[in-house]
């Protein structure tokens, strides 16, 4: 299935394993990903819908040029309400801040 993004998020600071460590668990993120192997991009996932065969996901990624993001993506079809958008962000927001980092919602062409 093709997937695209619905959300996504540019952290700000530096991740370290305490960090990236705490990501995980303030995003409730299953493990995926070493820090210490520069071509790894994927540090963790959590699938958050599924309606059939269709489903979202949350992965957060780290650029080759260091920098950090988080994406919400979903397979073709999947669909958010305004006001289930606005909750998903808030709660990864207050996510990313219990972590010790801030955020910002990347304002590009995004579906869902």
């Amino acid at each position: 299935m093709t997937m695209h993004d619905i959300l996504v998020m540019d952290i700000r600071g530096d991740v370290d394993q305490s960090g990236l460590e705490r990501l995980r668990t303030t995003l409730d993120l299953k493990k995926f990903g070493r820090l210490t192997d520069d071509w790894d991009q994927q540090f963790g996932y959590r699938r958050i819908a599924r309606r059939g065969e269709r489903y979202a996901k949350i992965v957060l990624f780290r650029e080759f040029d260091g920098s950090w993001q988080l994406q919400v993506i979903g397979t073709e079809g999947i669909e958010f309400t305004p006001d289930e958008r606005a909750t998903l962000e808030a709660d990864l927001m207050s996510g990313i801040r219990a972590a010790g980092y801030q955020a910002t919602v990347r304002n590009g062409p995004v579906s869902g």
